[in-house]
């Protein structure tokens, strides 16, 4: 499998068989360059602009935004229920934890999972993971604490930073200097194979 961070929360998975999934496509207001992305399938974890901005995709992807399990292209896709603040939604509403199983790996996209896992479904989404795309920006999802505090947690093989404050994107929101400092974090390209044998340990990728 491939994964190409494409700025933001918004993710482009290439499965070994070819088929697309992209995660979070977000709008020009974000600060990125506009995203013009074709895809087999479109994982939102919420409905704000910065997660679910369909018109960026091209094709005639699947939309998938409702919890539940999916069978799709080869691929297991379950989206588990979760939460966009630490009060249960009632700042910022739902969000979706999605669990991909392709390729003999299990990724897990957290979108803008606002709280600590505290469910027993939301913690077996995030065990034995290959990869976690995990935000670290704080004020609108958890901060680079609680992230690093779910790395160690639930250990993931490889966890990968999201929803930060660089040049592109100027949100209330950190960036990823202090996720790089308490985790020693590597560096990678923008895009990058994933397998069994790696990448392993945190990893911020460049835009």
């Amino acid at each position: 499998m491939k994964i190409k961070w494409l700025g933001h929360s918004c993710f482009q998975l290439t499965l070994d068989n070819g088929k697309v999934l992209v995660t979070d496509p977000y709008d020009d207001t974000v600060g990125y360059p506009p995203l013009h992305v074709a895809c087999d399938a479109a994982l939102s974890s919420h409905g704000h602009f910065d997660h679910n901005y369909f018109a960026a995709l091209e094709g005639d992807p699947v939309i998938l935004n409702e919890p539940g399990e999916r069978e799709l292209f080869g691929a297991k896709i379950t989206a588990v229920p979760s939460f966009h603040d630490e009060e249960r939604g009632a700042k910022r509403g739902r969000n979706l934890i999605h669990v991909i199983e392709a390729d003999g790996l299990k990724i897990a996209h957290l979108g803008d999972l606002g709280h600590l896992p505290d469910t027993a479904e939301q913690k077996a989404a995030l065990t034995g993971l290959d990869v976690m795309l995990i935000p670290v920006g704080g004020f609108f999802t958890i901060d680079t604490p609680a992230a690093v505090q779910i790395i160690g947690e639930f250990k993931p093989r490889c966890a990968i930073a999201m929803h930060f404050a660089n040049e592109y994107c100027h949100f209330t929101v950190s960036d990823e200097a202090e996720f790089v400092r308490l985790t020693g974090a590597a560096r990678l390209p923008n895009e990058i194979e994933v397998t069994k044998d790696g990448p392993a340990g945190c990893v911020v990728m460049e835009y």
